[in-house]
């Protein structure tokens, strides 16, 4: 008897959870017969005290008048945020496709039935192109591992080529790098490591990485290197350094003209705590500091001449001497 009444409140909290909500309650009617069904025999009055005994023990059942019945109540997570999260798995293209479908069916079990079903899947599983790495949840694994215990890490780094018309993946290099952290960066997953015959950061796409080992020789300390110490490493910080995952050498503090109009772009790209000073009605202008690459030189053309650098001398002459070779191709059409 001890023993089919555990199975009965387990049941019930299973009913309750999986299958009610504010606009779907269930009745004890209704819970009889869904318990009756599971092969569980209970009476109308055992369902009232059974669900009194949940509600005393913690569990958020709640009672609705109109439609009357019982419904779960507070979640883990809310319906908009199992959307946030759908919709980014959806979006990142390092997910494969099998393993979106399976994290979203996950995402789906921790709401009801109903609420779920918003979250189901078409066939156009993305926005964008999936990774067909399907190993590259035990490479994250791995890496987080070599991060926590400060352990160098060997892998093969793969890139795209074109074979008899057609894109495929081949093996380019093998790397043993220091790992530091696993960063997302504009959709992408990227780690940020050192790769010990330079002294810079270096940064890997975690969906190109494979074939990886956690090594047992100790990671190079941070400071040999790098402004920080190994327990103060910021990646946000230094994230907000480094444009389009470009790692350089040189860094230096930039100074730019910008048109109003450029201002949101701005803040999402650096927030709200740069320095700015209004230059005329017009323009402002900007301080900030980053590592002199081509992700710089990319954001600043991607401003559309918006954007015009005072400071450093050597990227403007970047910048000009990518638009000149830009109109190279394109003067004489």
């Amino acid at each position: 008897m001890a023993g089919s009444q555990k199975q009965k409140f387990l049941a019930l909290l299973q009913i309750l959870y999986e299958q009610t909500d504010e606009e779907h309650p269930l009745s004890a009617p209704q819970l009889v017969a869904l318990l009756s069904e599971m092969g569980i025999p209970c009476e109308r009055k055992a369902v009232y005290r059974d669900v009194e005994a949940l509600v005393s023990f913690g569990f958020d059942i709640l009672q609705s008048v109109s439609p009357p019945g019982y419904f779960w109540g507070r979640r883990l997570f809310e319906l908009p945020e199992l959307r946030m999260l759908a919709d980014s798995i959806k979006s990142s293209g390092f997910i494969t496709e099998k393993k979106t479908r399976e994290m979203i069916e996950k995402l789906r079990r921790l709401t009801s039935k109903y609420k779920g079903s918003e979250l189901e899947l078409t066939n156009d599983t993305s926005v964008r192109p999936k990774n067909n790495n399907e190993g590259i949840f035990y490479t994250i694994d791995s890496l987080h591992y070599a991060i926590q215990n400060k352990r160098k890490v060997h892998f093969s780094y793969y890139r795209h080529i074109i074979r008899n018309g057609k894109i495929m993946s081949q093996k380019s290099h093998e790397f043993t790098v220091s790992p530091y952290a696993l960063v997302w960066n504009d959709g992408k997953y990227y780690l940020i490591a050192n790769y010990h015959k330079y002294d810079n950061f270096s940064h890997y796409r975690i969906d190109r990485i494979r074939q990886m080992n956690v090594l047992m020789e100790p990671s190079r300390p941070l400071n040999q290197f790098s402004r920080y110490n190994d327990d103060d490493f910021d990646e946000n910080d230094y994230i907000s350094e480094v444009f389009g995952m470009y790692a350089g050498n040189v860094e230096d503090y930039v100074y730019l003209r910008c048109d109003t109009d450029c201002l949101e772009h701005l803040i999402d790209r650096f927030g709200q705590e740069v320095f700015c000073e209004a230059y005329d009605e017009d323009s402002f202008t900007v301080r900030i500091k980053a590592f002199i690459n081509e992700g710089l030189v990319s954001w600043i053309m991607a401003q559309r001449g918006g954007v015009q650098v005072i400071y450093p001398p050597e990227l403007a002459e970047q910048v000009r001497s990518t638009l000149t070779a830009m109109l190279g191709f394109y003067g004489n059409t």
